[in-house]
């Protein structure tokens, strides 16, 4: 009984001290995202006067992400494969670590619409294998350290240790072993060191992300008889993510044969510019964007804000399929806020309640996991709104897993 003891204890305290690494990791790799971004977007076309530079600059990008792919193999995996194999391996490849951070870092800094968390998930699930590996007391917790890190990864990305902790488990993709109450305390305390080390570092020394928060607005009759409509439109949102997923994966597939990754990964650059030239919400992950999207929707038109959405959805898929791999949870949130800013202002309702029901049922459509969209969404909208959040996820949810079984003959939707 006491050797157990100490042994939850010295694997508890390993969790931690892993949970520590992954946040100063996690804040290293915005840190230099964010000053690339910086360098390439700001100070630049402050000594360069081109009027298409932005194009230029994405299409290099391309050409440099498209090298690295065909030589290097370096594009991250995206997070739902990288769950998948932990899940299945219990571990994560930890081979190559330095030319998949090249690979997960550069698409960032390129601008392309795209979040950072599926090429640092598989960064830290293999480095949390690589160390348990030469940790002999851990060693028989191999298959669980990996599962640690993912949890870390996404609790200190998004600002919410809970979504962390609930994002593998609500669809089952924490194993058995974990699931042990005394290895989901080291899980819990792993995610709550990350995010400790990670908000002090942001704190002291800046970098980082964070979502915005959405404030003002009440729920009154209005808003609850219109709330079905505004649901609908936030699965409609995740419909039409789907058809830009199918239908670029076939464009950049049959590219990809025919010219290869190069010509794809450069012509993938060129949208991303070309989309920023003339709307720039488009571009980059969507956090910092979302900020100044709450401060000034009120002077856009609600087509406008509707469109700004849809072309956020599209270039994010263009994004991944094209090469520059990464996440899409940060750009499809601000989409669904922009949608939900545009709906609401259409429907003369809460602006904020509207684009808390859009985005969260356009969340649930896409990740089916209404809790983990309500824990991460919490973040975002008020409370007293998370009933309504609650119930436009899992309708998201339950409107997609009813199509994926009754009706996935037709071939609409893809697994993302």
């Amino acid at each position: 009984m006491k050797k157990t003891l100490v042994n939850q204890i010295q694997f508890t305290f390993f969790a931690v001290c892993i949970g520590g690494v992954i946040g100063a990791f996690i804040w290293a790799f915005l840190k230099i995202m964010g000053a690339g971004q910086e360098v390439l977007f700001t100070i630049l076309p402050k000594y360069i006067h081109i009027p298409c530079l932005t194009l230029i600059i994405c299409a290099f990008g391309g050409l440099l992400i498209g090298i690295c792919e065909k030589f290097f193999q370096a594009s991250p995996e995206e997070l739902e494969t990288v769950m998948a194999a932990i899940k299945r391996d219990g571990r994560y490849s930890c081979d190559r670590l330095g030319i998949r951070t090249v690979g997960a870092v550069l698409p960032l800094i390129f601008g392309a619409s795209i979040g950072p968390e599926a090429g640092l998930t598989g960064i830290i699930a293999g480095l949390c294998y690589w160390a348990g590996e030469r940790f002999r007391y851990v060693g028989k917790h191999l298959s669980e350290l990996s599962q640690i890190g993912l949890g870390s990864v996404l609790g200190v990305i998004f600002g919410s240790p809970l979504f962390g902790y609930m994002m593998p488990i609500e669809d089952g993709e924490v194993t058995e072993e974990l699931a042990h109450r005394d290895k989901m305390l080291a899980y819990l305390a792993s995610i709550l060191g990350g995010f400790g080390v990670y908000s002090l570092l942001s704190h002291i020394f800046g970098g980082g992300m964070a979502i915005a928060r959405l404030e003002g607005g009440s729920i009154g009759s209005r808003e609850r008889v219109f709330a079905v409509i505004l649901i609908i439109i936030g699965v409609l949102a995740g419909v039409l993510y789907s058809l830009f997923l199918k239908g670029t994966q076939k464009l950049f597939g049959f590219l990809n044969k025919k010219a290869g990754v190069i010509f794809c990964a450069v012509l993938g650059g060129v949208c991303i510019g070309l989309s920023g030239m003339y709307v720039p919400f488009s571009m980059f992950s969507g956090e910092a964007q979302m900020e100044e999207l709450v401060e000034s929707y009120m002077d856009y038109a609600p087509a406008v804000l509707l469109l700004i959405g849809m072309a956020k959805l599209l270039l994010t898929n263009i994004s991944i399929q094209s090469g520059f791999k990464g996440g899409h949870f940060f750009p499809v949130i601000f989409a669904g806020v922009s949608i939900g800013y545009g709906a609401g202002l259409f429907c003369s309702v809460s602006p904020v309640f509207a684009a808390a029901a859009v985005t969260s049922a356009l969340m649930g459509f896409i990740m089916k996991k209404p809790v983990a969209v309500v824990l991460l969404l919490m973040l975002c909208f008020p409370v007293d709104g998370i009933v309504w959040m609650l119930l436009a996820a899992e309708a998201g949810s339950c409107i997609r897993v009813f199509y994926e079984t009754y009706l996935g003959k037709y071939e609409l939707f893809l697994n993302s």
